[in-house]
């Protein structure tokens, strides 16, 4: 008779294989890339972070030559004025 006798409903033939795979393989890489990619910008963020604390040290640091020096410049201006006035 001319019946079928294949009664399983999830056949999969060679090309939805094909396919299947090939989106699970597609799905998988963007996965890796954009994790790979998250992982070298926070890389990135975190050297920028230790960059951001050093140059607010450097900044302290020339805040405070710079009041020496408005120091240092203020007390030559009066030694002059009171080496004139002798």
């Amino acid at each position: 008779m001319g019946t079928n006798t294949d009664t399983n409903p999830f056949k999969l033939d060679l090309s939805k294989i094909i396919t299947l795979t090939t989106i699970v393989g597609v799905m998988g890489g963007f996965y890796y890339l954009t994790n790979y990619r998250i992982e070298e910008l926070e890389k990135k963020v975190e050297q920028l972070e230790t960059t951001n604390v050093e140059i607010a040290k450097l900044e302290v640091e020339i805040k405070n030559v710079k009041l020496k020096t408005d120091e240092i410049y203020r007390l030559l201006i009066e030694d002059r004025l009171g080496n004139n006035n002798r």
